[in-house]
Order: C-alpha cells, then sequence, then structure tokens
C-alpha cells in the first residue's frame, strides 16, 4: 500500500512539474502533506528514473523545457473549452466532482506548451458562471457512488426521506445518475424497498461501499426511466373517476361552491403562437378511455424516445396539449404530447406538427405528486369553475420541476376568452 501510494505521488509530481513553471519543495510538502525530507526523496528517484528536473538554488524545481510525458496534445481552442468546463463544473453541488475533475484539469494543463498554459490559466480568472455563486456544495459522494456504479459494488447508505424526514438504513445497488442542476441523483435498486428508487445525493448521510458484488442490470438508463415513466403516469391515471355528464358532479359538490370558485386564484396571460412537434391520440373523458389512451401515449413517448427524434426543438420541456375539441371536455378531443420547435419543415414520420395560434390563458400550478393527483385535482377545480373557456388548447407542461414527489410542480394553460 505505501508502494502504491508513494507511485502516485511520483506521478502526481511529476504532473505538477509539467504544470507550472518552477516548485518549491515546501510546496509539494504541503500539497501532498509529506515532510520536505520525503519531497527531496521523491525528486531525487524521478530524477534516478530519468526525468531531466532542474534545481534552482533558492527557487525550486522544474523541468528542461521540452520535456513531455503524455504523448496527448491539446489544441490552444480544446484547452479553452475544457478550462471553461472546469469553471461550470467548480460550481456543481458535489463536492467529491469537482475535486477529481480539477485534478484531471492539472494533468490536461501538464502536457500544454508554456505559452498555451499561460493563456489558459488567464482564461480560467476571467469566466465566471452565475449559477451557484457561493459555490455551495451539498454532497461529497459523486466519486464513490461513480467507482461502486461501474464496478458493481453493493453500498450501505442512511438516507434521510424528503416525505417524513425519516432516516432508514438500506444496501443499494448503484444503477444510474443523473443531474437536475439543483442536485445530483442516484438511481439504485434498493433491496430494502425490493425495486428501483432514486436517492438525492445530498440527502445521504452516511455511505460505505461494500466488499460484495451484484449482477449487471440488463437494461438502458432508457429503458428505465420507460418504466418510471409507465408506473407514473398509470398511476397518474387511476385517481380519475368517470367524468359527469355536466360540467358539475355530485360526487365534486365541494368544488362547485361559489366559495370554491372564488378561491381559484386568476393569472391571465397571453401566449404568443409557437409550433409544436409530437404523437396523438384521440380519445374522450366518457367511461374512462381518455384514462386508457394517454397513459399508453406517454408510454410510447418515452419508449420511443420520441423526445430525442423531434427536430429543431426549442427546449426539453414536454407539452401536453388538449385539442379539437368537438365541443368542451365532455366530448371527444385530441391529446398531443411533444415539444417546442422552431418551424414544421421537418416533420418524421409517425408524428404530427400543430401550431398553437396567440391566446389568452388562464395559468394554473398543481403542486404535489403527481402520482398523488396532484394534476387532476386542479383539473377538477377547472371543470368546476365559472371560467369562460374556449375550449381551442389547454396546455399541461412538464419541466425540470415536474418530478420533485411532493415539490413537484406542473403549469396548466386553459385557453379563455
Amino acid at each position: 500500500m505505501n508502494d502504491l501510494k508513494r507511485l502516485s505521488r511520483l506521478t502526481a509530481i511529476l504532473t505538477q512539474l509539467q504544470t507550472k513553471r518552477i516548485l518549491r519543495a515546501s510546496e509539494l510538502a504541503d500539497k501532498f502533506e509529506v515532510s520536505k525530507r520525503t519531497i527531496y526523496r521523491d525528486i531525487k528517484a524521478l530524477e534516478q528514473a530519468g526525468v531531466p528536473i532542474f534545481t534552482e538554488e533558492g527557487k525550486g524545481y522544474s523541468l528542461v523545457d521540452g520535456y513531455n510525458v503524455p504523448p496527448i496534445m491539446f489544441t490552444e481552442s480544446e484547452a479553452n473549452a475544457l478550462i471553461t468546463a472546469e469553471q461550470l463544473i467548480l460550481q456543481n453541488k458535489d463536492a467529491s466532482f469537482a475535486k477529481e475533475y480539477v485534478a484531471a484539469i492539472q494533468k490536461v494543463k501538464s502536457v500544454l506548451k508554456h505559452h498555451t498554459t499561460d493563456k489558459v490559466n488567464l482564461l480560467s480568472n476571467r469566466i465566471q458562471f452565475r449559477h451557484n455563486v457561493g459555490n455551495h456544495t451539498t454532497s461529497n459522494y459523486l466519486s464513490t457512488l461513480q467507482l461502486a456504479l461501474t464496478n458493481h459494488q453493493v453500498c450501505y447508505i442512511e438516507y434521510l426521506s424528503l416525505e417524513t424526514n425519516h432516516k432508514t438504513k438500506r444496501q443499494i445497488e448503484p444503477f444510474a445518475l443523473y443531474n437536475t442542476q439543483e442536485n445530483w441523483l442516484l438511481i439504485a435498486f434498493c433491496r430494502l424497498r425490493d425495486d428501483f428508487r432514486s436517492f438525492r445525493l445530498d440527502k445521504i448521510q452516511k455511505l460505505e461501499v461494500l466488499n460484495e458484488y451484484f449482477s449487471p442490470h440488463n437494461m438502458t438508463i432508457q429503458e428505465y426511466f420507460t418504466i418510471h415513466w409507465q408506473k407514473y403516469f398509470e398511476s397518474f391515471y387511476t385517481f380519475i373517476p368517470p367524468l359527469p355528464q355536466g360540467c358539475h358532479s355530485p360526487s365534486l359538490d365541494l368544488y362547485s361552491s361559489s366559495s370554491h370558485k372564488k378561491s381559484i386564484q386568476m393569472n391571465t396571460q397571453k401566449i404568443e403562437a409557437f409550433d409544436i412537434i409530437g404523437i396523438a391520440v384521440r380519445t374522450t373523458n366518457e367511461n374512462q378511455q381518455a384514462a386508457k389512451d394517454i397513459p399508453a401515449l406517454w408510454v410510447k413517448f418515452m419508449k420511443e424516445a420520441i423526445s430525442e427524434k423531434i427536430p429543431n426543438k426549442v427546449s426539453n420541456e414536454i407539452y401536453c396539449i388538449y385539442t379539437e375539441f368537438e365541443k368542451d371536455h365532455t366530448k371527444p378531443y385530441t391529446t398531443i404530447l411533444g415539444c417546442k420547435v422552431d418551424n414544421l419543415e421537418n416533420i418524421p414520420s409517425g408524428m404530427i406538427g400543430k401550431s398553437i395560434e396567440t391566446s389568452n390563458y388562464s395559468k394554473y400550478v398543481a403542486k404535489g405528486d403527481v402520482q398523488k393527483g396532484s394534476v387532476y385535482n386542479e383539473w377538477v377545480k377547472i371543470w368546476n369553475s365559472d371560467l369562460k373557456r374556449t375550449f381551442t388548447n389547454d396546455i399541461e407542461v412538464y419541466g425540470a420541476k415536474s418530478m420533485q414527489k411532493d415539490k413537484s410542480e406542473v403549469d396548466i394553460f386553459v385557453a379563455i376568452e
């Protein structure tokens, strides 16, 4: 183990020597938390291995100009791109990720020519991203979990639930990692729940990588999300009871009172015309047909990765549009799942394109877990309100906040006169 540590340190010292023109023994000793005497021995070992190190009395060590170990060379533009990415990664919320990337960038700098190194160092000091300005970190487990994932090692975690604030002890099999810009999340098979679960890294209170290995899970991350979304929307539509024949239902009288109508906060806004490309189904709320057709449409959308096949997208938000009403929400209508696009010039086979005209909308925000009926409950309020609807195009927007369980938000826009 000590030999491995020394080899790692010797490699790191060589990298540092290539990154900077002059390095003092005290600087190296502080960085690697060893004595200066140890650094002297390390420098001598590198010299004996044939590394041409020049010693300047009273200044420090440097490599003879022109000496490069790695054969990889970067253009100045490629180096600039990596340095720019460094500034972005430094502001991510996992400390281990930032630490590992900085170490990797040091190795990149070590293969640059001196004049290029000076330029990229200048650029590094002249770039700033205004996201997470305070460099606030919420977790320190990303690098460890990446290794556990690629080596198929079981992990023990103590996890603090978002919903109950209750700590549970679990053994998990890491499957995938993804970032929401707010937090890093781990998808893993949870042995406690006997199913896949998502874990926010900032809620992991303790992590241990066990000396136990699991068989790789034979599916892609896209296949995982397809299964997840299928469960997600099937759960959502189980909350839809048979739609009343009129605009109101005896079973929903609590929503149809005048006091409830007054409680709906109107947020009227004008939405300019836009184009959408996606897939569609003709359905109806009668006999709960929509509860079958719309989940199936979502499953197809996810399973076939429709979003990735839509050309000229202007955002990754998913739009669910209810349009082409025969009369109102009690009669047949068309549901479109898709994304906003720049134009409708290139519509892939099997998809449709539609222009949504400029219109006035009343905006609502469904807050809470979609699987617990938050979106449906918001629609109940709309159905039983005295809103003067046009039944042209009603819109649901599923963005980054739509899958955060009890903190989820889905924007709903209802066309009005």
